[in-house]
């Protein structure tokens, strides 16, 4: 009997090892995403959240780009190009928000990509067709 409950007591021990903690880009969130307006269209942003300072997914975004790579694992060049188009969303506290625009690009891309980003609400996020998360 003794052995059975450590036996079971092991055996929980190692799952609640693999369960992540915090959120993240990890598990199913590594996948490039198989809609190919993901990213790359205003109503389809990235969702990252994170935004804001005490948020439960800050500094979301920051994990994201450096997780983000070429699709052969180029290193990606980020820039922010600004904020633009305005979203309307009931449930925040001015009733929306406005995306952010980046351009990313890595060695031997024939042209940078622009893609948008909704830093207010957070989806488990994938990259955009052409890239890949690590």
């Amino acid at each position: 009997m003794k052995y059975a409950l450590l036996i079971i007591f092991f055996a929980l021990l190692s799952g609640c090892q693999s369960t992540p903690s915090e959120p993240g880009i990890q598990g199913e969130a590594a996948l490039t995403a198989t809609d190919p307006e993901y990213g790359y269209a205003t109503h389809k942003p990235v969702k990252l959240g994170g935004f804001l300072r005490g948020s439960k997914y800050e500094g979301s975004h920051i994990e994201y780009f450096q997780s983000l790579t070429g699709p052969n694992g180029e290193p990606v060049q980020v820039k922010r190009l600004g904020s633009c188009c305005p979203f309307e969303d009931k449930s925040m506290p001015f009733g929306g928000g406005m995306l952010d625009k980046y351009e990313l690009s890595y060695p031997g891309q024939k042209k940078p990509v622009i893609i948008y980003v909704n830093l207010y609400q957070f989806e488990a996020p994938k990259a955009p067709q052409g890239f890949t998360l690590l």
